[in-house]
């Protein structure tokens, strides 16, 4: 009787480590990727047993390749193996990613073996999730992404989230406090030291308007797919987007002031044959626009003719500040070219309205 009690206590323990195993696997599944006091939910929540895909490593130039997602699994060592077989055959796209940012702090994470196929469209919902109010990403290009092709790639960007000294993310005091607000757990970042922002055991992951904001970085998602691999990477780059370049502004250039501004030129300095701008007409365009990396307000330069007729000679777009007239080097092109205007510009440039023009560049 006491062996078989015995024999019958070794199987308890061993059923019960089994299922402790199983409970630990998945509380091990991320939640959430963190990067420098930026949080977002991950795409795990879009894998499942019919899409297939594993996190098999973490990418970063302060962590091993070998520590990320290795322990996120209970696969068998055949499935090991095959894994690495599969990291193997797929793995230009990773390199390629990963050298692209090898000058900059970044992360990574390279998710495998999926059912063929099936990443397109997890990137697809993915993408959208991320646009959403809460995580507030745009998209980096103009130009729609389309998931139709089974290998792919698409960049999110925003203003990146402020820190404090310790590197935690700052909250606004507006700041949201309902219990409705997600927690994200230091498992949102994989590996020491790669970039993530160490805020404690727990941090509450409020909609984004309620942090505050770093106006001169943004921070970039990039989602990279093949026909069974997935890599999403997360960087930081220096610029502001368009609502931060015109809140850093201040107060907005008039079209009034634009055009005594673009007197204070001769043609020959912006490109334009004739002796005076009193030569040409200068008409709105469709207001502010970005360009490099600046909030500028649109000018439309017209040649005056004998005949009461006018052409267009140029389009001009003129910084916020004040500071800087770009030329845009044709009618469809995307080029502009950059004018400096002059330190001596007058200070007392007409305004409309409650918009003011600055005639001070912002430090």
């Amino acid at each position: 009787m006491k062996k078989n009690g015995l024999l019958f206590s070794l199987i308890l323990c061993t059923l019960l480590s089994a299922c402790g195993g199983k409970d630990d696997s998945a509380d091990s599944a991320l939640a959430y990727y963190t990067f420098e006091g930026d949080t977002i939910p991950s795409i795990e929540q879009f894998i499942n047993a019919e899409t297939g895909g594993r996190l098999v490593a973490t990418l970063s130039p302060t962590v091993s390749e070998e520590s990320g997602g290795q322990d996120n699994s209970e696969e068998t060592g055949e499935q090991d193996e095959a894994a690495e077989t599969d990291t193997q055959s797929e793995t230009n796209t990773t390199e390629d990613t990963a050298s692209a940012a090898e000058e900059q702090n970044y992360l990574s994470y390279d998710y495998q073996q999926f059912t063929e196929g099936q990443p397109a469209s997890i990137a697809a919902s993915y993408v959208s999730l991320l646009e959403g109010d809460d995580i507030a990403l745009h998209l980096e290009s103009e130009d729609e992404p389309t998931f139709d092709s089974n290998t792919g790639s698409v960049t999110l960007i925003r203003q990146a989230v402020a820190t404090d000294s310790s590197g935690a993310p700052q909250k606004k005091e507006t700041a949201s406090t309902t219990d409705e607000t997600a927690t994200a757990s230091d498992e949102g970042g994989e590996g020491d030291g790669a970039g993530e922002s160490d805020s404690g055991d727990e941090a509450t992951l409020l909609p984004y308007s309620d942090y505050e904001q770093d106006t001169q970085m943004r921070f970039r998602v990039r989602i990279d797919w093949t026909p069974t691999s997935c890599l999403i990477t997360l960087d930081k780059t220096a610029g502001q987007d368009f609502v931060t370049s015109l809140q850093e502004a201040g107060t907005f250039l008039s079209f009034s002031g634009a055009k005594a501004l673009m007197n204070t030129v001769t043609p020959a300095e912006i490109g334009l044959p004739g002796k005076s701008m009193s030569e040409y007409s200068l008409k709105p365009g469709p207001g502010f626009v970005m360009v490099d990396g600046q909030a500028c307000l649109t000018v439309y330069v017209y040649g005056k003719n004998s005949v009461g007729t006018n052409s267009l000679m140029g389009t001009y777009f003129i910084s916020s500040d004040c500071s800087t007239l770009y030329h845009q080097m044709g009618e469809t092109s995307d080029e502009v070219e950059k004018i400096e205007f002059p330190s001596d510009i007058p200070t007392d440039l007409p305004t409309e309205g409650e918009t003011a023009v600055k005639t001070e560049p912002t430090p």
